[in-house]
């Protein structure tokens, strides 16, 4: 006769069956922390943070901030986020510190990048402003480096896609102009190249040039990074003028061939110039084709039309302007009203019409500010 078998007693069973349930479940939650927090701070990530924005309610007002920890551009730099074994742990208090008042929720989306999603407060201080100031305790340098940028919902982004973009785009405008920032070092550096060229007189006034741009710009839709290369070309434009002698620029006598030769191939040296720092190369091909005329007899390509950059129409109208209503050693400056009336008659052949339009409304809106400042009492 076989031997009975034995079971577990009933408690045995329902025991082995809770474990395996707890078992399941660790597994579980384990698997979803991973997917929705960062494992090494333990702040909810990019995922979460999405989903987190796609929960707030059509209409309601609130604020997306990326603070970037890593602004410095220096290769050979320190590695400011590895000094320390616990510095993300004490970042992230510092972060949470940031947020916590204003009833905000700090991220980490990567390394490098941590967000905070929060309501719209009428104050200056925000919670990345405030995350940014509290990183000076920890490391000042690593404060000085660190770059913000934001979005608001739902006036300037519909969903938390399209306000992570906008915030990314002007976190990386606003990086350029970081003091640490090389690509503004190399600017400064060409700027003061140039001024010391012109100490004899400006060819352009490089302020009112690049403000009309971005006005000009603005109208016709271009973007934050697309309003911040033109700004650069439109400072940078003559650079390849360095490489004209002197006795050429200041010639009162018509040029011969051969100096007309060396005044057209200024565009291409000045592209070679910028083209030398990768960050500038988006602002070289604009500096390029800033001498190109819409009906395609400009230089140093012949280019026509739409195939004439944007930005560089912008550019070449507003330069324009300026050159005609400054004065020059060889004639006093135009009127304001001849240089507009300039502008439309070469609209279709040296201009783009649909620049010179924009160009003349912006203008028209300054004149219009400008006389209501001075009859405000």
């Amino acid at each position: 006769m076989p031997p009975e078998r034995t079971h577990g007693s009933r408690a045995e069973r329902i025991a082995h069956r809770f474990d395996h349930a707890v078992s399941r479940a660790q597994r579980w939650g384990a698997e979803t922390l991973a997917r929705d927090v960062d494992l090494e701070t333990g702040l909810p990530n990019r995922a979460r943070m999405l989903a987190d924005l796609a929960t707030i309610p059509p209409g309601v007002p609130a604020r997306l901030e990326l603070l970037s920890l890593s602004a410095s551009d220096d290769p050979g730099g320190e590695d400011l986020l590895g000094p320390t074994p616990d510095l993300p742990q004490r970042i992230t208090r510092a972060l949470r510190a940031g947020a916590d008042p204003y009833g905000a929720r700090a991220y980490r989306l990567d390394s490098t990048l941590y967000a905070f999603v929060g309501p719209v407060e009428a104050g200056s201080l925000t919670p990345g402003a405030a995350a940014h100031g509290g990183l000076a305790a920890i490391s000042e340098p690593l404060a000085a480096t660190a770059v913000r940028g934001e979005a608001r919902l739902p006036d300037e982004a519909t969903d938390g896609e399209s306000a992570l973009r906008l915030a990314h785009e002007r976190m990386r405008a606003r990086s350029r102009w970081q003091s640490l920032s090389s690509e503004r070092q190399i600017r400064d550096v060409l700027l003061q190249l140039l001024s010391e060229r012109r100490a004899g007189g400006s060819a352009v006034a490089l302020p009112r040039v690049a403000a009309q741009t971005v006005g000009v710009g603005r109208r016709l839709g271009l973007t934050l990074a697309e309003l911040d290369e033109l700004v650069r070309a439109a400072e940078l434009q003559d650079i390849g003028m360095l490489a004209v002698p002197e006795a050429i620029l200041h010639k009162r006598e018509a040029l011969s061939h051969e100096e007309w030769t060396q005044i057209r191939q200024h565009p291409v040296v000045g592209q070679r110039i910028l083209s030398a720092a990768p960050a500038l190369a988006p602002v070289a091909r604009l500096v390029r084709s800033c001498y190109e005329r819409y009906d395609g007899s400009g230089y140093p390509s012949g280019l026509h039309g739409e195939r004439i950059p944007l930005g560089s129409r912008i550019i070449a109208v507003c330069v324009a302007f300026d050159a005609m209503t400054s004065p020059r050693p060889y004639r006093e400056a135009l009127p304001t009203a001849t240089a507009f009336e300039e502008l439309c008659r070469c609209a279709g052949h040296q201009f783009d019409p649909m620049v010179v339009a924009a160009f003349c409304a912006e203008s028209q809106l300054d004149s219009d500010l400008a006389v209501a400042a001075q009859a405000a009492p």
